[in-house]
């Protein structure tokens, strides 16, 4: 069975990808401002938007669809994806040596049924240096992701442990939603 991801994310096309899914990947460019200040309520919201927003614009699909959202939260603020270069080394400096949680709310519509809600891990970092960081910068790997890094990526030396579900922080939670290579595209009961 098809699954439509309603995302631009090449990394949880990649996973479902991975898992044995056939996946199309249909973004949908939502509007991800004005959200809760919480940041699971946030995710979700965001994830929810996203999924009514490719409803919207294919109300015959019959497929499953699936959109997420990932944010980070460290020290009472939100982080979502970096402006631009000096808005990611800030993010990763802030993050060397130090632990921060990971957000990823999602919104799955397997037939009638309807999943919604958010999973979190939480990521320790390794101190990292100034070339580290530079490094990881000129790699490029930064752009278009939470908190300016890709676990499954370059960023995977910066991570001194997980404490949670590694396709959480990569974008993605698997495990909350049942997704494996033998359940098929069944909803977790």
């Amino acid at each position: 069975m098809k699954i439509i991801l309603a995302s631009a994310s090449p990394a949880r096309l990649q996973v479902l990808t991975n898992l044995g899914y056939d996946v199309k990947a249909c973004p949908t460019g939502t509007d991800e401002s004005g959200v809760s200040s919480n940041p699971g309520e946030a995710v979700a919201e965001l994830a929810m938007r996203k999924l009514n927003a490719f409803s919207q614009t294919h109300p015959d699909c019959k497929h499953d669809v699936i959109a997420c959202d990932t944010m980070i939260f460290f020290k009472g603020r939100m982080i979502g994806k970096p402006k631009d270069a000096e808005d990611a080394r800030k993010q990763l400096r802030d993050f060397s040596d130090d632990t921060h949680l990971v957000y990823t709310g999602y919104a799955y519509r397997h037939g009638t049924e309807l999943q919604n809600g958010f999973d979190m891990a939480e990521v320790a970092f390794l101190p990292l240096s100034d070339q580290q960081i530079e490094d990881y910068i000129s790699s490029g790997e930064y752009r278009g992701a939470a908190g300016s890094y890709r676990i499954q990526g370059k960023a995977s030396a910066f991570i001194r442990s997980i404490n949670g579900d590694v396709d959480t922080v990569i974008g993605i939670p698997t495990q909350l939603l049942g997704l494996n290579r033998t359940s098929g595209s069944e909803l977790k009961q």
